[in-house]
């Protein structure tokens, strides 16, 4: 999650195992994955994406950045609308991504 090579998915494999299993499939560990990968495998069948990693390292510089831009404060609710920002910023972007983000995905 920090700028390492990203994680690549077999497409192939994925639209093979939809075909088969016809049920909705889950990618598990979808945080660092490539995203024009997420894409093809939402496109080959995927139907919900994991990306717990990539919202716990936003909480977490969310987080820094507030101790950062006040560091003697102690209430909580002045350091977290940071961490809520960072946040929602990755929700943001994902969801564009996992919706199309105008390319058209097949849905099954």
């Amino acid at each position: 999650m920090r700028g390492e090579t990203k994680k690549r998915l077999d497409i192939e494999r994925i639209t093979a195992i939809k075909r088969a299993a016809r049920v909705f499939l889950t990618l598990h560990g979808g945080s660092g994955t490539d995203d024009e990968d997420l894409r093809k495998a939402i496109g080959a069948g995927i139907n919900i994406v994991h990306i717990n990693t990539e919202l716990r390292v936003a909480w977490r510089r969310g987080l820094e950045h507030g101790l950062a831009k006040q560091p003697d404060e102690v209430v909580p609710y002045k350091i977290l609308p940071s961490v809520v920002e960072s946040v929602k910023q990755v929700v943001a972007s994902r969801l564009k991504l996992f919706n199309g983000e105008g390319h058209f995905a097949q849905r099954t």
